[in-house]
């Protein structure tokens, strides 16, 4: 794999570029000076640094300085504009910019889905009000609010009457109207007319997610990862705090996921990429409806695929990227589950005792974000990870037992003023 790759953002971890390296790899690095480190220096063939790298003059600057780059990733969904850009401007065979920002806003694209009749959650952008009487008139509470541009499950709330909607919304407009997960590149191209507030219907069914390598025209699915949702731990929050890979559906049903997120990523125009997608899959009608998805790979599934498959997934990145051939990924041997779990109301912490996470054989890769002392917020109002971990187990049951149990001792041993 003797080819230039340049990486756009890095989070340190060496698991997503190490086999690449091995391989033969050469890999350069573009990031903003506020997130530089020296040790990246060792890591990359070169390190291009910029001070705002949403900046298209910096970009175009430090790439024109750089050697020829044959392919363009990214691991973060912050920077898939970014990509889209540099893919354009070089002529790369990638996802160009205009394809990127309809990956990057929710409204944009829902509007790409419904032209292309992939099944999806009918919505309108809440931007202004001229349109929501027609839109209640045929769609009644509960429904869904959202930030387009919001990542994970940032700013994403069910509201319950029109009057919950708007004082939802106005609380959106004060508190998250400027926060965009992929910025527009400043200077690029002409700005595309977005949306920044986003209202549909509320779907039912499992919250299932697929990570698809779209390259060489083929799609490569990685095993179904499942959702338990906050409601069903009765937790008042838009989290999803544990994903466990793989699903029990049956192969027929697998068939259907795996079909419709081929026929919504190629209405997206998806290509040389890892795409994370979300659906809700309703076993009554044996049918799926899309969510949701960004051309960038979804969180630990690098660490899941491996663990469940064998199956490399940073390196079918970059081979991805540069459209080229991958091997089929295997079916899963055991299931893992990721846990995450978030404050349940804004406040300090009290108290923190998760020793217990530790002392469970089943349980690893255990990081803890905050302690006694520190601010803490919900999720669906942009507050981080309190604690996440990894759970193996032989199944999916037992990974998803074993994961409740956890939880609920977790919710017992966080206390939290919120006074």
């Amino acid at each position: 794999m003797k080819l230039h790759f340049l990486m756009v953002g890095f989070s340190a971890k060496k698991l997503l570029i190490q086999t690449a390296l091995q391989a033969g790899a050469k890999i350069s690095l573009l990031i903003s000076s506020n997130k530089y480190k020296s040790e990246y220096e060792n890591l990359f063939h070169q390190v291009l640094v910029v001070d705002d790298i949403y900046n298209w003059q910096q970009i175009k600057e430090a790439i024109d300085h750089s050697e020829k780059i044959d392919a363009v990733l990214t691991r973060h969904e912050n920077y898939i504009n970014v990509v889209g850009a540099i893919n354009q401007y070089l002529g790369l065979d990638g996802i160009n910019y205009e394809v990127a920002r309809s990956f990057c806003n929710k409204y944009l694209m829902k509007q790409k889905w419904l032209e292309a009749q992939v099944p999806c959650a009918n919505g309108i952008c809440l931007d202004n009000l001229e349109n929501l009487n027609q839109f209640l008139e045929k769609y009644s509470f509960p429904l869904i609010l959202k930030k387009t541009s919001a990542a994970h499950s940032n700013f994403v709330v069910k509201v319950v009457s029109k009057d919950d909607l708007l004082q939802k919304l106005n609380f959106f407009k004060n508190q998250a109207d400027g926060y965009i997960t992929s910025k527009p590149v400043e200077g690029y191209n002409a700005e595309i007319k977005e949306c920044h507030f986003l209202l549909e219907e509320m779907l039912h069914g499992r919250e299932l997610t697929v990570d698809t390598f779209v390259s060489k025209g083929k799609f490569f699915h990685t095993p179904i990862c499942e959702y338990i949702m906050a409601a069903d731990l009765e937790i008042d929050d838009s989290y999803l705090p544990v994903r466990t890979m793989p699903t029990s559906l049956s192969s027929d049903q697998e068939k259907i996921v795996y079909e419709t997120v081929e026929k919504a990523l190629s209405a997206l125009s998806a290509k040389n990429c890892v795409c994370h997608t979300e659906l809700f899959f309703d076993e009554k009608n044996n049918n799926c409806m899309i969510i949701e998805s960004t051309p960038r790979g979804g969180g630990y599934r690098t660490e899941m695929t491996l663990s469940a498959t064998g199956y490399d997934y940073s390196l079918a990145v970059f081979k991805a990227s540069a459209n080229l051939e991958l091997e089929p990924i295997p079916k899963p041997n055991k299931a893992v589950s990721v846990v995450e779990y978030f404050a349940e109301e804004k406040g300090v912490i009290e108290k923190l005792d998760l020793d217990f996470l530790n002392e469970n054989q089943m349980v690893s890769n255990v990081k803890i974000r905050y302690g006694a002392g520190d601010s803490v917020e919900q999720a669906k109002f942009g507050g981080k990870t309190i604690v996440n971990f990894f759970i193996e187990a032989e199944n999916h049951s037992k990974c998803q037992e074993l994961a409740v149990q956890l939880i609920n001792q977790i919710r017992k041993s966080v206390k939290i003023n919120c006074s």
